[in-house]
């Protein structure tokens, strides 16, 4: 079989990390190389950093549509609706709330890095 489109509704639950990882390397494969659309629900957001584009909805209604990016700048939205927010962007958000000038968006551990060594040049440069 090979359907143009799979909607999978937490697929990750109950998983260990290990075949957390599995499944969504597979799901990536299978819409990168194959060019299956999948819809994935799921309430754990490291699991759509990647994504192409991410609805969210909250009691029903479709509240924000967007890239990650987008969406994940809207922390305090979605910690506002009960939603989660992946780490690494719950960890800029609050560097930037503490005065550093980190930029919104940072999904990943490496982006974060990457801010945090650019602030550092930019401060070492200033001094």
């Amino acid at each position: 079989m090979q359907p143009d489109c799979i909607v999978l509704d937490e697929p990750t639950a109950m998983l260990d990390p290990g075949g957390r990882k599995e499944v969504l390397r597979t799901l990536h494969d299978l819409n990168r190389e194959l060019g299956i659309t999948v819809l994935l629900i799921t309430h754990y957001m490291e699991e759509v950093t990647d994504a192409d584009y991410l609805y969210v909805m909250d009691r029903g209604r479709l509240v924000m549509q967007g890239k990650p990016k987008e969406i994940f700048s809207r922390v305090d939205e979605l910690r506002g609706m009960h939603l989660d927010v992946p780490q690494m962007t719950l960890l800029a958000h609050s560097l930037r709330n503490a005065g550093l000038d980190i930029p919104e968006g940072i999904l990943t551990r490496a982006e974060l890095r990457e801010a945090l060594l650019a602030l550092r040049k930019k401060e070492g440069a200033s001094c």
